[in-house]
């Protein structure tokens, strides 16, 4: 019997205060959506669908073939969203996990056990639920003396009573395919909204079918994302379980309560985490690295034993020994060799080093190629850009470059060679070249007195 998911993700999500889709908003900058269809692909789960509606290009860019879509072009309630889906579904064989797209934390190994109980107690209809403390918001559970579930009350029209009832729906549901979605047809949208809710479903499965619950232990794997705050609640969830993981497999982290690591990085046992350090993207760390304080990585490679500190990489790779910062900015695709020094104020874009090479201090590399052993003086700058293209530089290996010097490109810089500091250099330099291309310096003595003025003390 096959197992399908349904993901209702078609509404704007007014009280994000965005023209994003709420499911696209991103948390731990990764779309909530994303979170959601990775955690079913893990699961038993055969088939995914997407319910989608306000700018749905946006979702299926996200999602690509991961999933079918159903569209819901007028948003009118869950119910409404599970009509649309009715001609996909009802002629289907077996059961469908329905959930809204605003549940980031869903767990695999929890929708696991959803089916589980669903399917070992022969039920038709299973509604997922939890118990909060403070349960003001949610539509309640009404069961009967039996304990069996007998419907729900949404909290607007809940009286004294049934306000005080701490079991909420979370608006996850397993249904059979053949009863449910033949039986949506007769839902209707007598309510104040005009909307066709789900939760009417409960009263009229009970009729000829069997109902069943199951709760949630933890809570916040089922916690809808409304609004910005709740966005953030969500990060403070997800960053918590993350780091968990990461420790326990061995990462150190120091004041883990102010690291981030997102949903798709993976770190090696052995790797030191400093405070304040934001990793994330499809990020691999490998052992002895330390990674931090005050650092940014995000969809990089760091290698063995490497140093990063107070630096941002986004988007490249860093080898096996380096060490980079303060302050240093690596991005666009670079990759910088095995043993490096890239320093303090050191941008590199999309470029490659070679190994030994170093960047200290106060230095651009952009759209080049560089060899081993090369050193590039304080102030250093390759001038990629001429204002229309951008431009290659090819440096060799055993290269010094003094300090303040400007390579213009497109240019070619040999092997074994030297440029003297303060060089502007327009032409290629041949291997084994020593360079130097500034102006000739001239000395007036005694000229100083006839460009600058002396200071005239005041006369007391």
């Amino acid at each position: 019997m096959k197992r399908y998911a349904l993901v209702l993700a078609a509404g704007k999500g007014t009280r994000m205060k965005t023209e994003t889709p709420k499911v696209a908003f991103p948390i731990l900058k990764k779309p909530m959506i994303e979170y959601i269809v990775e955690n079913i692909e893990k699961s038993v789960v055969d088939d995914i669908y997407l319910v989608v509606g306000y700018q749905h290009e946006v979702v299926e860019g996200l999602i690509k073939d991961r999933a079918g879509y159903i569209y819901q072009h007028e948003q009118l309630g869950t119910g409404h969203a599970a009509l649309m889906a009715a001609p996909t579904f009802k002629d289907l064989e077996g059961s469908t996990f329905i959930m809204p797209g605003d549940v980031p934390l869903i767990y695999y190994k929890q929708i696991d056990k959803m089916f589980k109980v669903h399917e070992e107690n022969g039920n038709d209809l299973t509604v997922v639920t939890a118990i909060y403390e403070d349960p003001k918001g949610y539509g309640r559970i009404l069961r009967n003396e039996q304990g069996q579930i007998q419907g729900i009350i949404e909290d607007r029209d809940a009286n004294d009573y049934q306000k005080q009832i701490k079991e909420i729906n979370t608006g996850i549901y397993i249904v059979n395919n053949h009863k449910f979605f033949n039986l949506l047809g007769e839902l209707d949208n007598k309510n104040a909204k005009g909307e066709y809710y789900i939760t009417d479903m409960i009263a009229l499965m009970k009729r000829d079918y069997k109902v069943g619950a199951y709760t949630v232990r933890n809570n916040s794997l089922v916690m809808g994302v409304n609004d910005l705050y709740g966005i953030s609640v969500a990060e403070k969830y997800l960053r918590e379980y993350i780091n968990k993981e990461h420790m326990l497999n061995g990462v150190s982290m120091i004041n883990p309560e102010t690291i981030t690591i997102g949903h798709n990085v993976i770190i090696e046992p052995g790797v030191t985490i400093n405070p304040n350090t934001t990793i994330t993207g499809y990020t691999v760390i490998k052992t002895g690295a330390i990674v931090g304080p005050n650092s940014e990585v995000h969809n990089s490679e760091i290698h063995e034993r490497v140093h990063v500190k107070h630096s941002l990489i986004y988007d490249s790779i860093v080898r096996e020994d380096t060490t980079v910062g303060p302050f240093a900015h690596l991005r666009d695709h670079a990759d910088i060799g095995a043993h490096n020094r890239i320093g303090n104020f050191v941008e590199v874009k999309k470029s490659s080093t070679g190994d030994e090479t170093k960047a200290s201090h106060l230095a651009y590399i952009g759209d080049s190629v560089v060899g081993s052993n090369v050193n590039f003086g304080c102030g250093s700058v390759t001038v990629n850009y001429d204002g229309v293209k951008k431009h290659q530089t090819k440096i060799g290996d055993n290269v010094f470059i003094g300090c303040n010097t400007n390579l213009i490109a497109p240019i070619e810089v040999g092997d074994n060679v030297f440029i003297a500091a303060g060089s502007t250099v327009t032409k290629n330099i041949p291997s084994n070249g020593f360079a130097i291309a500034r102006s000739r310096q001239v000395t007036k003595e005694d000229y100083a007195k006839y460009a600058i003025k002396p200071k005239v003390k005041d006369k007391v």
